[in-house]
């Protein structure tokens, strides 16, 4: 996700200090807070144009069937398995633009949000076995009785993948519209903000499933960047590890 230059709203004011600068600190957990006062859009200006093919509104105290829209695209708010609400869009075209607006359409009073996120998109393919396993950071503890103590913690979901094998020109020569595998994983290097929707497809028909997509796309940061592994002359094959961050 590019910079954000600034950040400013139209139909509310800010209630929280942070004036919006929560939305893109990499934490849905914390929280903006605005009074709604009318339709409400909070106007996002980056600091380059990209064309975005993911966008994420993460951490909202609204409830799920509230309306989003932003780049083009239009979503409604779902709850994930967390417990908490979002709002996930995949604009299908456009152009490079630098301003995004999103609009959410609810008439809840003080509207919470807990991460804006804004995406490039790129499309790599991977093999059968990948899993998402729900992490648990609750600490359990035991008395001399034998009884359990326990600390409750967050949950977060863990996504490990092999990618599938891919010629040098999709791995070296940029055939991942212009970034290359290791263009990529530089992109997600040093804990950069990042989404993996691992499944997006109707099973039957193919075609792009929005509601899929959402339920399963995850937000966080690589623990184990994608790697170029050889496994037969001009073929190679990756491996990845992908941890959420909670809202």
């Amino acid at each position: 996700m590019p910079a954000v230059q600034s950040v400013s709203l139209v139909g509310g004011t800010w209630l929280t200090a942070d004036a919006g600068s929560a939305l893109f600190d990499g934490k849905p957990g914390r929280r903006s807070r605005i009074s709604r006062t009318g339709a409400l859009s909070i106007n996002i200006v980056l600091a380059e144009a990209i064309v975005p093919g993911i966008v994420a509104v993460l951490g909202l105290n609204v409830p799920p069937g509230v309306q989003v829209s932003a780049a083009g695209a239009t979503a409604t708010t779902t709850r994930l398995p967390d417990g908490s609400v979002a709002a996930w869009l995949f604009p299908q075209a456009g152009g490079p633009t630098s301003s995004i607006a999103v609009q959410i359409d609810t008439l809840v009073a003080n509207v919470e949000v807990g991460e804006v996120a804004i995406f490039r998109a790129v499309d790599v393919g991977i093999t059968d076995g990948w899993a998402v396993a729900p992490i648990d950071t609750s600490m359990h503890t035991r008395t001399k009785g034998g009884q359990v103590n326990t600390v409750a913690g967050a949950t977060y979901r863990r996504l490990t993948a092999t990618m599938s094998a891919r010629a040098t020109e999709v791995v070296r020569k940029g055939g991942l519209a212009g970034a290359d595998w290791e263009t990529v994983a530089q992109a997600m290097a040093g804990r950069q903000r990042a989404c993996l929707v691992p499944q997006y497809r109707d099973m039957r028909t193919k075609a792009f499933d929005p509601v899929l997509a959402a339920r399963a796309a995850l937000y966080g940061y690589a623990t184990q960047l994608p790697s170029a592994e050889n496994v037969s002359r001009q073929y190679f094959t990756g491996y990845l590890e992908f941890e959420e961050i909670p809202a």
